[in-house]
């Protein structure tokens, strides 16, 4: 008889680690980033608990039917205070043509592997898909083709890895816009545990310092949950979110806007994590800040900018003033 799957109603979160207003959080580190790298262990050593979810970013290689560019990750992963739930970005940096039944299965495989040492992963498979910076985007057919293939194996396989869709939040004409829509995305509920999505507060694609508006955040992920979590009777989650402060990496100056580092990603924390956040949007089960400090040339020509998302190990007012109100029940 074959077996069953039945997921954890909590998702293999951890109560115990952190979490505000109902809400578990979680951090993406920058492992290995070129500016200011960090680790998970340097985030939890400020936080008044354990981060519930440790986002990380993995290379595909297709080639390797052991999958061990996941391994360097799992090192840092395993042991870590409170156990967290590994949000797995799992990258086809070679493209979807690359990804065959042979591969679905040796990932099916792994991440049974890492599932047996007591790590629940959410795979997050070709995320942000409805963009056009990544290799696999704006293919809509053949990212659900894909997904599928590998979700029919992981669910037929684990019990402890959970199908994360994740793409960018909306920036399309509509919602059925191939670039920046959701729907030509949807790969069906039979195939998602949880949906999940990046969205970051960062003064459009200019990336100005711009103060939020009110209710900016709120308005975006009700949107989203209403579609695709109490539509299709799935979990929300922010897999991807932040807010950043944008300077010149020549001059130093910081963009225009006229907003300060502070109240930028501050306003943001507190509209994420609000009770007035938790009441509206009842299925948000999660969110994972991206604790990241990166240049990149944003959209189009601009300049190449230095962009400071880091809320726990930047701003030391800052960090202090977050921590303390992620200590708030």
């Amino acid at each position: 008889m074959k077996k069953v799957r039945t997921l954890d109603e909590n998702l293999g979160l951890n109560p115990s680690n952190l979490h505000k207003s109902g809400i578990a959080v979680g951090f993406l580190p920058a492992f290995g980033e070129p500016f200011a790298s960090n680790t998970p262990r340097e985030i939890n050593a400020k936080l008044p608990a354990p981060m519930a979810i440790v986002g990380d970013y993995v290379d595909l290689k297709t080639s390797d039917p052991n999958l061990s560019s996941i391994d360097k990750s799992l090192e840092v992963i395993r042991g870590l205070e409170g156990n967290p739930v590994w949000e797995l970005a799992l990258m086809p940096n070679e493209g979807l043509d690359k990804i065959t039944k042979e591969v679905a299965v040796s990932i099916s495989k792994k991440m049974l592997w890492i599932n047996n040492q007591g790590i629940t992963v959410w795979m997050r498979f070709a995320h942000e898909m409805n963009g056009d910076w990544y290799s696999w985007g704006l293919q809509p057919e053949k990212f659900i083709e894909k997904w599928r293939l590998i979700a029919h194996e992981v669910k037929s396989r684990t019990q402890k890895t959970y199908m994360l869709w994740a793409p960018n939040s909306a920036f399309g004409e509509s919602l059925d816009s191939v670039r920046g829509g959701y729907t030509k995305y949807w790969p069906g509920a039979d195939t998602v545990d949880i949906s999940g999505l990046s969205f970051y507060h960062y003064g459009g694609f200019e990336r100005l310092n711009v103060l939020l508006a009110p209710g900016e955040a709120v308005s975006k992920i009700k949107e989203f949950a209403q579609l695709y979590g109490s539509a299709q009777n799935r979990p929300v989650i922010l897999s991807e979110t932040g807010a950043s402060y944008t300077t010149s990496i020549s001059t130093g100056k910081p963009a225009w806007g006229g907003g300060s580092e502070y109240d930028i990603k501050y306003q943001w924390l507190q509209q994420l994590l609000s009770s007035k956040t938790r009441e509206e949007i009842p299925n948000l089960k999660a969110i994972a800040w991206f604790e990241v400090f990166k240049h990149e040339t944003a959209a189009g020509n601009s300049p190449l900018k230095a962009e400071d998302f880091r809320l726990i190990l930047g701003d030391q007012g800052l960090s202090h003033d977050a921590i303390q109100y992620l200590s708030e029940k």
